[in-house]
């Protein structure tokens, strides 16, 4: 069944097929969780374990969350109460997130001990046994939000004496297909839409709007999808990437430095770029470099290849994804000023146009709606720790692939990086829309395909008007699902 009429809701089906792995989405917005600086994925996973339950928070319930968060959840300024207690023999129990780095001393002749940090502390030589590093590896990587047991050794250093993680380790993807197997399309793509943390039924919220805001994850189910969307302020842009997973990164406007992104010289730490599964850069309009081309070369090149190097180390592969969030500027249509150069207010690296072909899309923010406070999800979706990591999970599935060069034809004007930016995108519908790949052609073509060749249509729009080797091709992009 495939019919895009109206139809309501249905929490209780998603309840019945999903079980513990959904929750009611009013029960964060009326905690005030958010508030204090915890993102959704561990917001949730907390309700879930102090108050579970529907519907917004009783005052008994708000108490009792409250009293938690006093006694487990760390500000900066608690560092010194904290460490005085642990001198003191006293074992502290913290929320928050914690990373451990290997740092490496030339001609070291023992093999260096892990050492944790916990950012919200600033504390950054924790001595943590091998034995919880071996047990989640990915405490090496961007680090994981859990609850931490600390101590004091004798000799005066913090210890991590234990660590229980909040977030999904593992998803079952054929369980995940089977039960997208129960739901139809409509009420698939309303549930997907819901455990964003948007409300499907709100009447400003479009079958455009909502292509517009699941293409979000495109970044998420495909290995190295770079993207940029572009959209006037308050559209909700990075309100989803600060909540969905710690193996996304959000960097806000400013200046980005090569050690940032890529590699830090000094500390020869692998920079965003190596360690997460997605970096986002928030307000790129204003983005600077003190140096462009030591972050543009580099950069390109991860863009086409997936690999970097930098000041002579050995070359770091990733499969991440780089999401670039700017705002644009509308006329009284509520249409972008400069239509056929969508990134004329964008930095000048932007224009060229070798480093805008690596893009495989521009997202049309302009066609999603400014998000108001009755736009937030009060139906019940999916948990966002199960959610982001059953899209994670989806990266290394290739027969979405397969089913996407299997079923499109380009013509003759399409070149070959048009072609691979649009069945990555195809593809990535297909995971968020259909990950049990039972779909008819028409669905393919209405739901995967139109909207990939809109994205990458952005882009040659934007080449078109900047270069005269692509006015050779043609404007339009020719595609369809065969």
């Amino acid at each position: 069944m495939n019919s895009y009429e109206e139809i309501t809701y249905n929490s209780d089906l998603v309840r019945e097929i999903f079980g513990n792995l959904c929750i009611d989405k009013t029960r964060l917005p009326s905690s005030g969780l958010s508030s204090i600086g915890l993102p959704s994925f561990v917001g949730e996973w907390l309700l879930d374990k102090i108050v579970p339950g529907s519907g917004t928070l009783t005052s008994t319930e708000l108490e009792k969350v409250n009293n938690f968060i006093k006694k487990a959840f760390p500000r900066k300024d608690d560092r010194n109460e904290i460490i005085f207690d642990l001198t003191q023999g006293e074992i502290r129990k913290l929320i928050a997130l914690m990373q451990v780095r290997i740092r490496l001393e030339q001609g070291g002749k023992t093999i260096p001990e892990p050492l944790a940090q916990i950012p919200a502390l600033n504390l950054t030589e924790c001595i943590i046994s091998t034995e919880i590093v071996e047990r989640y590896k990915i405490l090496l990587r961007q680090g994981i939000w859990g609850k931490i047991t600390l101590a004091m050794l004798p000799e005066g250093k913090v210890e991590v004496m234990d660590f229980e993680p909040f977030q999904c380790s593992q998803v079952d993807l054929q369980a995940y297909a089977e039960c997208r197997a129960k739901f139809n399309t409509q009420q698939w793509r309303d549930l997907i839409f819901c455990s964003m943390g948007f409300n499907p039924q709100h009447p400003s919220y479009d079958r455009e709007a909502k292509t517009w805001i699941l293409a979000r994850l495109l970044s998420l189910v495909e290995p190295n999808y770079h993207v940029i969307e572009l959209a006037p302020k308050g559209t909700g842009k990075s309100f989803f990437f600060e909540n969905i997973s710690s193996k996304v990164s959000l960097i806000s406007g400013g200046k980005v430095t090569p050690a940032q992104l890529f590699i830090n010289g000094k500390t020869k730490e692998v920079g965003l770029l190596g360690r997460h599964q997605v970096v986002v850069l928030d307000e790129v309009q204003s983005l600077t470099f003190d140096n462009p081309e030591e972050v543009i070369g580099p950069l390109k090149n991860y863009l086409a290849s997936g690999r970097y190097n930098r000041s002579g180390f050995a070359e770091i592969s990733s499969d991440c994804g780089l999401v670039m969030l700017a705002n644009i500027e509308l006329d009284e249509q509520l249409q972008p000023r400069k239509e056929d150069n969508l990134i004329a207010n964008l930095p000048k690296f932007f224009s060229e146009t070798a480093l805008l072909d690596r893009l495989y899309g521009i997202i049309p923010g302009w066609k999603i709606p400014k998000f108001q406070r009755e736009m937030v999800a009060n139906q019940v979706g999916l948990k966002m720790d199960f959610f982001g990591e059953a899209l994670l999970s989806l990266r290394q599935d290739n027969r979405f692939m397969s089913y996407a060069k299997q079923h499109t034809h380009f013509e003759k004007n399409v070149k070959v990086r048009d072609e691979d930016a649009i069945l990555k995108s195809a593809a990535g519908f297909l995971k968020i829309l259909y990950p049990h790949l039972e779909l008819t052609l028409m669905d393919y073509e209405r739901d995967c395909l139109e909207p990939a060749c809109k994205l990458r249509q952005a882009i040659r729009n934007s080449q078109y008007y900047l270069d005269d080797e692509f006015k050779q091709l043609g404007r339009e992009i020719y595609v369809e699902a065969k």
